[in-house]
């Protein structure tokens, strides 16, 4: 993993103010003068290429200009965010072969929406060499023009990167891109990983002549061809990002730099319309990303970050549109919601947006305050929430959170296959989900291991990993997930484990596939779907089923979900699939109808426990169960369980560690009782917010709902700033702190 740039990285509280032409210029200085009163340390500003760049030797950025002087001095520091898919209209009439192309063949021409006012979205194919040429030069002259300004903070250079615009969830025919400029990069792409045609021939079943033969893949039905073209536009992607950054760093390479997704979670964002977060990761100086409710999201964001700094650059916490005015917030919805993504790793937030918007479906939403400027309940609650988190923003960022030593597996090549053979991602988001969510219960830390760190076999501090779903797998994976059983690790993995692979693009003859049945000692020795077995839960999914299939099954179908039954006699929920498993030295440890459809083996001095069925999605159906199983598995794993507190029924817990040491707690009620929290160490812990206060001879109740951030004694006593005497009441501009003095 590259090494992150060399400073001391804030923790930021803001939010993002403008985008042109809204706010209007009567609205900045009071309303950057009221940020500064609320405790606002950053802003976040666009600069949008349409906007400022009016044609090729013209540019407009007088009131970008205006902004980072008021910025300065009201004492904010100012992330500029460059905005590309909001193109001129210069350079789109120059290069009229560089709209983006559907699968179905459709241009996608400029227009306007309601997060893009001034038109110009989507902009040209990121293929495009021309268009790319004109982006870096603006780029470079905004930073140019700003790296020397006083209120410089940070540089994000792409706003939530997307491959197919307003098509979130994916549609095939809607699919890009398929011009001209894509196809020759695609070829080259396979040159570049097939080397040879023959190669290529083999592992697609064609019988191309030439490079030039090579069709688009535009039907998932034959999978290998399209997981590779998707595959391509990810890098493309990736190589647009680099582009990006390496522009900035080599302008100014003093500013911190980075882009932000909106988590690859594979329920708005996945790697059909979005892009790799491992990969655009690495490139970052920091890691960003739109984050919304709660510590589930941003651990997509931490897993992929792998260590460095990790920003809320947009919370959502207060959205709407003209139809749906949001909501009134209170201080304890803040918590609530930013909390546990402290607890999560998240060093910092800017907030969507300042001032409500006027224009468009999206007014009067978002605002932190009113349309006119004066305050609302959230705009107060804000206030408090950072004034009492003020004096602790410094040890926040330099503490992180405690190592994951559960991984589980989220795989871009994967995740495409499932998409091939479902038509959407829902059930394999629901599997994957449903582990996530167990251990969040149950208080043990998670991260995801994307399929590029398990074909490297970079599983450092992972002990139990987790592979929901995994029917598609290269033999890189499958022989870095070998040499890591057998060098002692613990392996739960579901049905069909690699029984596609991407190696070969074939379907293997024995499962689990590339060797490893005969390797492992354990194989599937049928399989059917759940919708055949005689006893399952009434519902059914037939997305993606082919239409014959549909047909002749007609409404004498089955159910999702399944019974199998535990050594101890507790029920377990399969779904979707169910496989018998066979073995000479496999110990069967659950049974449908008698035959074994969980069992466990030893693979030199480590374990794999084979669910012939995909578990995630049913855990919630049979909570005990779920733990029956899963203990016995974490148990194998030696999965190390915190002492440091303890806790009723309901309580999520969150440590941060700073020096490797203890600093800060942050415990949520999420059950539906008061429960109580005992620590287990010594020293004291005050509450921020609540004024709690924990230490071995004293705990604390928590209603439904709380959430709240202990910091250690030592904290407290270092930032000379006892509870007691924090208050709620902002200083004016250029007013010091009495404590601080």
């Amino acid at each position: 993993m590259p090494t992150t740039i060399n400073r001391t990285l804030p923790f930021i509280f803001g939010a993002q103010y403008y985008r042109a032409p809204t706010p209007e210029q009567d609205c900045w200085e009071t309303d950057l003068r009221r940020m500064h009163e609320l405790g606002f340390n950053h802003v976040k500003f666009w600069v949008q290429w349409r906007w400022s760049h009016r044609a090729p030797e013209r540019f407009y950025f007088e009131d970008t200009d205006r902004l980072m002087d008021l910025a300065h001095r009201y004492g904010l520091s100012v992330t500029l965010n460059t905005i590309f898919d909001v193109a001129p209209s210069w350079v789109l009439n120059a290069f009229p072969d560089s709209f983006p192309v559907t699968a179905d063949g459709q241009s996608v021409y400029p227009r306007t929406y309601c997060f893009r006012q001034i038109g110009g979205f989507p902009g040209p194919c990121l293929s495009h060499p021309e268009a790319a040429q004109a982006r870096m030069l603006f780029l470079k002259t905004v930073v140019e023009r700003y790296a020397n300004h006083p209120a410089m903070g940070m540089w994000d250079v792409w706003n939530e990167p997307e491959q197919n615009f307003t098509y979130r969830a994916p549609v095939v025919e809607k699919l890009t891109c398929y011009c001209a400029h894509c196809r020759a990069g695609f070829i080259q792409w396979i040159e570049e990983h097939y080397v040879s045609l023959e190669a290529l021939n083999a592992i697609w079943g064609r019988c191309y002549e030439s490079w030039e033969d090579v069709e688009l893949p535009k039907n998932p039905e034959t999978i290998k061809d399209f997981v590779d073209f998707r595959r391509f536009q990810l890098s493309a992607m990736t190589k647009e990002a680099k582009a990006r950054i390496d522009c900035v760093k080599q302008t100014d390479p003093t500013h911190t730099t980075y882009l932000h997704v909106v988590p690859h979670t594979l329920r708005i964002f996945n790697a059909l319309t979005g892009v790799d977060d491992f990969a655009m990761a690495d490139l970052c100086d920091v890691f960003a990303s739109t984050t919304n409710g709660g510590a589930v999201w941003p651990n997509q964001l931490t897993s992929a970050a792998r260590g460095k700094t990790c920003y809320n650059v947009e919370s959502h916490l207060n959205a709407g549109q003209t139809s749906l005015h949001q909501r009134e917030l209170h201080l304890d919805d803040i918590l609530t919601d930013l909390l546990p993504q402290i607890g999560a790793g998240i060093s910092g937030f800017l907030f969507w947006q300042y001032r409500p918007e006027v224009l468009g479906t999206e007014s009067p939403a978002w605002g932190l305050v009113k349309p006119d400027g004066t305050d609302r309940p959230i705009t107060l609650a804000l206030q408090e929430f950072g004034k009492k988190l003020a004096p602790y923003m410094e040890d926040l960022s330099a503490s992180r959170p405690e190592s994951a030593e559960v991984g589980i597996w989220k795989s871009n090549r994967n995740e495409i296959f499932q998409f091939t053979i479902d038509g959407g991602l829902d059930k394999l988001a629901d599997n994957i989900e449903g582990y996530r969510i167990y251990f969040r219960q149950r208080n043990i830390p998670t991260r995801y291991i994307n399929d590029t760190l398990l074909e490297d076999g970079d599983l450092e501090g992972i002990k139990l990993l987790i592979l929901p779903d995994c029917y598609y797998l290269c033999e890189a994976e499958t022989q870095a997930l070998d040499r890591w059983v057998h060098a002692g690790g613990t392996l739960l993995c579901e049905a069909h484990l690699a029984a596609y692979n991407d190696s070969t693009g074939r379907h293997e003859r024995s499962v689990p596939g590339a060797g490893l049945a005969k390797a492992w000692g354990i194989h599937e020795e049928d399989t059917t779907a759940s919708i055949h077995l005689q006893e399952t839960t009434p519902e059914h999914n037939t997305m993606g089923m082919n239409p014959d299939v549909q047909k002749t099954l007609g409404a004498n179908t089955g159910g999702k979900f399944f019974p199998i039954t535990l050594l101890d006699g507790e029920t377990l929920f399969g779904a979707d699939t169910c496989a018998r498993l066979a073995g000479d030295r496999m110990i069967p440890l659950g049974w449908n109808e008698g035959h074994p459809v969980i069992a466990s083996v030893s693979v030199g001095t480590g374990t794999v426990f084979y669910c012939g069925t995909h578990l995630g999605s049913g855990l919630s159906l049979s909570p005990q169960g779920a733990d029956a199983l899963l203990t016995r598995i974490i148990k194998a794993a030696e999965i190390t369980r915190r002492d440091l507190i303890q806790a009723d029924d309901g309580i999520q817990t969150d440590l941060l560690f700073k020096d490797n040491q203890p600093a800060f707690i942050i415990l949520h009620n999420a059950g539906n009782n008061p429960a109580s929290v005992n620590i287990q160490t010594e020293g004291t812990w005050h509450g921020l917010y609540k004024g709690n206060v924990l230490s071995l001879d004293k705990s604390t109740i928590m209603n439904p709902g709380d959430t709240e951030l202990f910091a250690h004694s030592t904290i407290l006593e270092k930032n000379r700033i006892p509870p007691f005497l924090r208050t709620t009441t902002p200083m004016s501009f250029g007013e010091e702190c009495p404590l601080c003095i």
